[in-house]
């Protein structure tokens, strides 16, 4: 064949096909019980930016990441000041990683920030990420936690549930049979007869003799301000008289009782005299542990507390008295709420929209009347897959499942932090899971761990924009006086 005739075929079948796509019905033809569809030329040449996802997010981070610097000399001063001012005026305006506050009030975090800066020596603060199976295996939590711990110190995990039944990336547990595990939301649920579920959402219930093993493991991010912890705290709630928890390092055993038979909470502690990595503890008598922290004496705490299949409404069904005094105890300073992306599927209508977001609000209201102490800032799902008409495209209703958590947010008096349009809105989970190496799973809902790193690392970024503006308004402020 000569090459006019071979370009002319060619040509044909182009064309052939193009009209093929411009009449076949966009909903697809019914064949042999399956749908057949076809794709519009726009879907096949019309592909948006060729960056790829990592560049995109390494030049979101970018946008994230300033340095204020001030000379001794004042005209570069202003300058610097000036530079500032825009840099975190452009940031609080329009950056897709913005955290959004309610009534624009850039200063919301602040106390929480202060207390960073202004902590004593010996005190210790907890952030608590409640989540769903998107933060499983400390996954986002472990290394916005690692960033966090080397830049205000602090060591260790945090809260671990008594019984585990989804490994984690950063600590390995095991615990004997005769150990019952409740959880109050999720798939995994596991209802107990009451609703003393703790801070975490979920209780251990010992009766006899029974052993629960911990330790850190190595892992391939590299989280190692989690492997070591010298503060051992068990929360126990209701608990028959004479209660012990013996707990077992390499070289010494330290026993803890409870006198007399008690239905408040109780804490455990144990304040080792040097970091330790690995520990047992054997329990004798009847009791309920909501809960085990594992610390440094010093710094920042960020707890994982996932609850896989949880739409996040699920706060108000807990016994405040299980919770608000292990709140306490922890000195919990910022709550971090992740949910959306279960309910997502379930939305579809206006109504769906609205009972959502009064009972997100209702969990937000009953997390400040039970701890004032602590900001909350409140987290969109990631974007989220579906095949519709034969194309995988974002879950209908999404975006406005987004909009509704952001404004039960901002309404309440929380922030919010967007991070379907950190990952680049509609239609960017495909993206995500087409990345070499993947930042997402084949199921187009889930990050991988690469992904959740590229996650957390904005977050952090983000907070910590805040944080940098904190120090800044002070300085100038201070000067200015």
């Amino acid at each position: 064949m000569k090459a006019k005739e071979t370009l002319l075929f060619f040509v044909l079948i182009i064309l052939a096909l193009a009209v093929i796509s411009a009449v076949f019905p966009y909903k697809g033809i019914a064949f042999a019980g399956r749908r057949l569809f076809f794709p519009k030329p726009e879907e096949i040449f019309f592909q948006g930016e060729s960056r790829s996802i990592q560049e995109k997010m390494e030049a979101m981070e970018r946008s994230l990441q300033m340095r204020i610097y001030e000379d001794s000399i004042t005209k570069a001063k202003v300058m610097a000041r000036n530079d500032s001012l825009l840099f975190f005026a452009s940031y609080f305006a329009d950056n897709p990683a913005r955290i959004h506050f309610p009534a624009e009030d850039s200063h919301y975090l602040d106390t929480f920030f202060y207390q960073l800066q202004n902590r004593r020596a010996d005190e210790l603060i907890h952030i608590l990420h409640y989540g769903d199976s998107q933060i499983e295996s400390d996954r986002i939590t472990g290394l916005l936690r690692q960033k966090l711990q080397e830049r205000f110190g602090g060591s260790g995990p945090g809260l671990l549930p008594l019984v585990q039944p989804i490994p984690s990336l950063t600590m390995g547990q095991s615990a004997t049979e005769n150990i019952a595990r409740y959880i109050i939301s999720g798939n995994l649920i596991n209802r107990a007869n009451h609703n003393r579920y703790g801070i975490m959402g979920q209780v251990a219930a010992v009766d006899g003799s029974s052993y629960v093993t911990i330790g850190s493991r190595r892992n391939k991010e590299n989280y190692d301000s989690v492997r070591t912890f010298s503060k051992i705290r068990l929360f126990v709630g209701r608990s028959s008289e004479g209660f012990e928890a013996e707990l077992k390092t390499s070289n010494n055993s330290y026993l803890r009782k409870i006198e007399g038979e008690t239905s408040r909470m109780r804490t455990l502690t144990w304040n080792l005299p040097a970091p330790i990595s690995k520990f047992s503890i054997r329990f004798g008598g009847r009791a309920e542990l909501t809960a085990i922290a594992l610390d440094g004496n010093r710094g920042i705490a960020v707890d994982n507390i996932p609850l896989r299949g949880s739409s996040g409404t699920f706060f108000t069904s807990i016994d405040p008295s299980s919770i608000a005094p292990a709140m306490r105890e922890l000195n919990v300073k910022l709550i971090l709420m992740e949910f959306g992306g279960n309910t997502v599927p379930s939305i579809k209508k206006q109504k769906n929209l609205d009972d959502y977001k009064s009972g997100m609000m209702r969990q937000i209201a009953f997390l400040q009347k039970i701890h004032p102490q602590a900001k909350i800032i409140l987290i969109g799902p990631a974007d989220m897959s579906t095949r519709v008409n034969g194309r995988l495209q974002s879950y209908p209703f999404l975006k406005e499942t987004i909009q509704i958590l952001k404004e039960a947010a901002l309404e309440s008096g929380v922030a919010f932090w967007n991070m379907y349009e950190v990952m680049g809105g509609e239609n960017s989970m495909v993206d995500w899971v087409k990345e070499k190496p993947a930042l997402a799973a084949s199921d187009y809902i889930h990050f991988t761990p690469k992904g959740a790193n590229r996650i957390a690392e904005l977050f952090y970024e983000s907070l910590m924009v805040c944080y940098d503006f904190y120090e800044f308004t002070n300085r100038n402020t201070e000067t200015e006086e």
